[in-house]
């Protein structure tokens, strides 16, 4: 009977880290998560790789068991090297070579990629996309990012900066995106533009019912008070959702005729919203993609949900561990 291959591996997150052992199958042997906010990266990659040792031993599974270990991180990030550079949310995290430190206190075979690839191929191995060929995975929350697999290969690019799906320009004279550039996908429909965009356009009405929703709080300003204000029926909030739709199923739009995927799974703005975007999406892209593409796509909502940090590293691993197998 043949083994499972097994997997460590690490995902990188500016609140919490997540280490989890997988084999083949997609089973998750055992996970942990570690604390990363306000603490300095030498003492939370201490925890990390002690967490990582404590469970191979929990779980009778020797380094040599390991088939190779998979770091899913945020950008910006060296790929080739696996270096971490400052992030908004890391700025600690800068200059840390992370992957010669993990293969410096383990045997296996260390793969390094940034967290939008990283929850594609979860999708795609172990999710909803399972068995597919041509997916777009796009990672909706603060920011918005993508990881495409077209024939079964993860798209790289010459710089390996494939997939900065959220930084299509939809409008040159549109507001500035946190990138640099103007009017991007992410600048019209990511987290923290539609946070931002709401405390602009409500400014001084404390009466407003997102306001209200979100108790006057503005670091709950954003896409879940939104959400319920729309299904309240507020004008303020319908007419910005519509909006949000209509630049979500442009850009969307885009993908589907450059790519022509059969999937597109979307994460968690999408899954928080369910229909409510969803429903619209469907009425609106066919004013932005050709008929011939749109008959066959799926849309969809992350299967793996928030599970998809413990996917995401050992799907890294199993990707590119068999990808240097095959040839």
């Amino acid at each position: 009977m043949k083994k499972e291959k097994k997997y460590l591996g690490f995902d990188i997150g500016g609140t919490k880290i997540a280490i989890c052992i997988g084999d083949d199958k997609g089973n998750i042997l055992a996970s942990d998560r570690v604390v990363n906010s306000d603490r300095n990266p030498e003492d939370v990659i201490k925890d990390m790789i002690n967490s990582a040792k404590n469970m191979l031993c929990d779980c009778s599974i020797s380094e040599s068991d390991i088939s190779a270990i998979g770091i899913g991180a945020p950008g910006p990030a060296d790929l080739q090297k696996g270096i971490l550079l400052a992030s908004p949310n890391m700025k600690k995290w800068d200059n840390i070579h992370l992957k010669d430190i993990i293969s410096e206190n383990f045997k296996s075979k260390v793969y390094f990629d940034n967290d939008a690839n990283a929850g594609a191929l979860a999708e795609w191995l172990f999710g909803v996309g399972q068995g597919r060929k041509n997916i777009i995975y796009l990672t909706m929350s603060t920011g918005i990012g993508g990881g495409i697999i077209s024939e079964g290969v993860l798209l790289r690019g010459r710089n390996l900066l494939a997939g900065e799906l959220g930084h299509v320009v939809l409008n040159p004279k549109g507001p500035t995106c946190n990138c640099g550039l103007r009017g991007c996908y992410e600048a019209y429909c990511g987290g923290k533009a539609i946070s931002q965009r709401i405390l602009s356009d409500l400014s001084g009405q404390p009466d407003h019912p997102i306001m209200k929703i979100a108790a006057n709080d503005k670091s709950k300003i954003g896409y879940p008070a939104l959400i319920e204000a729309v299904k309240l029926k507020n004008g303020y909030a319908l007419s910005l959702w519509d909006e949000i739709c209509l630049r979500n199923s442009q850009a969307i739009g885009i993908f589907i005729n450059i790519f022509n995927p059969e999937m597109i799974i979307m994460g968690t703005i999408a899954v928080a919203a369910g229909n409510l975007l969803i429903e619209p999406l469907k009425k609106l892209l066919p004013r932005f993609a050709w008929t011939q593409m749109m008959k066959d796509i799926e849309l969809k909502t992350t299967s793996l949900g928030n599970k998809i940090g413990e996917y995401s590293g050992i799907s890294i691993a199993k990707y590119y561990s068999e990808s240097a197998d095959s040839h």
